[in-house]
């Protein structure tokens, strides 16, 4: 099921701060805010599928001999 969750839950599920969240949004693809009333909230199911991206990410460049050490990835 689904929730709808708030930029500090956001933020702790990935593990960065509550103000990197529109950093990873514009420059990582980061998932976007819906509205609730007069908030934002994000959709938890969507920022895991994003972690596992990024996940699959990372692995696809270690198969491929892509080395991590200096930013790279």
């Amino acid at each position: 099921m689904r929730r709808i969750i708030k930029r500090k839950d956001a933020a702790a599920m990935v593990g960065v701060s509550i103000k990197t969240i529109p950093l990873l949004i514009k420059e990582n693809g980061f998932p976007k805010p819906v509205s609730v009333g007069k908030s934002n909230g994000w959709i938890d199911t969507e920022i895991q599928e994003w972690i596992e991206k990024k996940i699959s990410e990372r692995d696809a460049a270690l198969a491929g001999g892509a080395s991590l050490v200096g930013g790279a990835a």
